[in-house]
């Protein structure tokens, strides 16, 4: 009997504890990065982001145990549900003679294209408030990368849908998603670095860190999570200099990671049940 419940306790913790490794690689890695720009100081910034750490690491182990798995189940069928529809472009022999390392670097090019528009819409009014969740952490650090609510999480796959509908190989759609994510880690991290000429192409952490600033212009704009150049062409790049202003959101948004998870059903209950309350008591 207690084998048993032991076997099945390490089944449901696997996934959890196949995201702790590289979780722990990138705590590392960044905590590296994070002494190297600032020193000392990088100490007491750790340890002032203790509070919002602590909501990232409960909402990181609620998408491990259940939220993964599901968005994992439902990509597969939309994926499948493309190839027996015929809604996924024949471009095969477009890959095979682009080679792989072309088409890896296509999928990111276009990945972030798409990711920068689906980005842009996540903003709008109502898509905003799942949204919020990204944009609450106040002490934005790499870690801020992996507070996102389950809803804009999900929302987040429609570029991944994209490229397969344009026939890309899986293994293309795998590299987009590691080089996109991990670069993510890279944009939120607490790094003064603005990548000097290297900025005009790419996206550097302090242009990203003015996306997340409260109550200024800036928070309107920067989309893109790899290629600045899609922030330039379409009118929405903005960084003045470096980012000292005050990040997160206006909204309430509760107590801890349940807050999270129940603000933007509260926001859309409210604004659903409104126009009723006005009726019935006219």
């Amino acid at each position: 009997m207690a084998s048993h419940l032991t076997e099945a306790v390490g089944r449901l913790t696997q996934p959890l504890v196949a995201v702790l490794g590289p979780l722990a690689v990138c705590a590392l890695v960044f905590a590296g990065l994070a002494w190297l720009a600032k020193g000392p100081r990088a100490l007491a910034d750790a340890r002032a982001a203790a509070g919002e750490t602590k909501i990232n690491a409960a909402m990181v182990a609620v998408d491990a145990l259940a939220v993964g798995p599901l968005l994992a189940i439902g990509m597969a069928a939309v994926v499948g549900g493309l190839t027996t529809y015929g809604l996924q472009l024949d471009t095969a022999r477009l890959w095979a003679w682009l080679g792989r390392w072309p088409t890896v670097a296509v999928a990111v090019v276009l990945g972030d294209f798409f990711g920068y528009w689906r980005h842009r819409a996540q903003h709008s009014r109502w898509l905003w408030p799942a949204h919020a969740v990204h944009h609450s952490d106040t002490r934005l650090t790499w870690f801020s990368l992996e507070r996102m609510h389950p809803i804009d999480r999900a929302g987040s796959l429609l570029d991944m849908v994209l490229l397969s509908a344009l026939g890309l190989p899986v293994w293309a759609l795998a590299a987009n998603a590691l080089v996109r994510h991990y670069y993510g880690y890279f944009v939120h991290a607490d790094l003064p670095w603005t990548l000097g000429k290297a900025g005009w192409v790419i996206n550097s952490p302090v242009m990203h860190r003015w996306h997340h600033a409260r109550d200024v212009e800036g928070s309107g704009h920067n989309f893109a999570t790899v290629f600045s150049v899609w922030d330039r062409a379409f009118g929405t790049y903005y960084q003045p200099g470096p980012c000292a202003v005050p990040l997160g959101v206006r909204e309430d948004m509760g107590d801890g990671a349940l807050g999270q998870y129940a603000h933007p059903l509260k926001v859309w209950a409210r604004a659903l049940l409104r126009p009723r309350r006005v009726e019935l008591s006219s």
